[in-house]
């Protein structure tokens, strides 16, 4: 392959890469958001929302590890 082809190939993957991995930081960083928003009125609150968010993090991780989307 011409080598002006492969350094395009690769540029366009690495831009794309890069889009997708802001997408995925702006959608968690929004997750993370919503529970700031919240104002819990105890520390149990808080404490439970970040276990669901946790939990969904790990779920994620799992499918994506384990191949189905």
């Amino acid at each position: 392959m011409d080598p002006a082809l492969l350094k395009q190939l690769k540029q366009k993957v690495e831009d794309e890469l890069r889009q997708r991995e802001a997408a995925l930081l702006e959608f968690w960083l929004t997750e993370l958001k919503k529970i700031e928003a919240k104002r819990h009125r105890d520390l149990a609150g808080l404490a439970s929302d970040l276990k669901g968010f946790i939990g969904r993090v790990e779920t994620r991780l799992k499918r994506l590890k384990g191949g189905h989307l």
